[in-house]
């Protein structure tokens, strides 16, 4: 009776090891594949976070310039000479300001809108194996803007050939953003650019052009 109390007894505690051994391996997998997988869905998080942001920027650009129609000639004036040579390219400035106002206005309402907003994004992407991406459940991703957006004009000027040079002028956006998905968070800058006009200059570039921006 007493050694088969005893060998229950050891086979209750070799049960109990082997349990304890197979969880000890289970949270050393884990352990194991959260450090190999963690970089990858961080990556991906943060480019998920890029590309939604980029979209909710260009979509409220688009709105605000369908509602306030802007051209060249709101914002560069050109000068010329007796012969008809471009002498000077001014600065707009009173319209290049109110518009870059409206722009800043409208691009962090769409954003402070768009705050804890999820974003699917599946199992198989988030793990890095391009075998599974666009695999497996859905992970929900939050989108979480850090700060305000700075929305800032900026005017380029580029050779076009021959005598000829390109002013541009473009709406230029950056802004900090993190997104979050289980046992995950991540942080990345988002640096956008909208064409907004452009036009070609005929002649040697003027001594005197339109700059304004970085």
């Amino acid at each position: 009776m007493k050694r088969q109390a005893y060998e229950e007894q050891q086979r209750s505690i070799r049960i109990f090891l082997m349990m304890f051994a197979a969880l000890a391996a289970g949270v050393f997998l884990l352990i194991r594949l959260d450090h190999s997988i963690r970089p990858t869905a961080e990556a991906i998080c943060a480019e998920e976070c890029r590309r939604y942001a980029s979209q909710l920027i260009g979509s409220s650009i688009q709105k605000t310039l369908l509602e306030h129609p802007y051209d060249y000639a709101d914002f560069a004036e050109l000068i010329y000479d007796e012969a008809g040579n471009i002498t000077a390219v001014e600065t707009l400035t009173g319209n290049v300001n109110r518009l870059q106002t409206q722009l800043l206005s409208d691009v962090n309402e769409v954003l402070e809108e768009s705050r804890d907003h999820e974003i699917s994004v599946s199992l198989g992407t988030a793990s890095g194996v391009w075998i599974f991406a666009g695999h497996g459940p859905e992970v929900p991703l939050r989108f979480l803007p850090v700060g305000s957006a700075a929305v800032q004009l900026v005017s380029q000027l580029e050779s076009a050939g021959i005598n000829q040079t390109c002013h541009t002028i473009l709406v230029q956006v950056s802004l900090h953003v993190a997104g979050a998905i289980p046992f995950c968070k991540t942080e990345t800058d988002v640096t956008y650019e909208y064409l907004l006009t452009e036009t070609i200059l005929v002649g040697d570039v003027p001594d005197a052009y339109a700059v304004f921006g970085p």
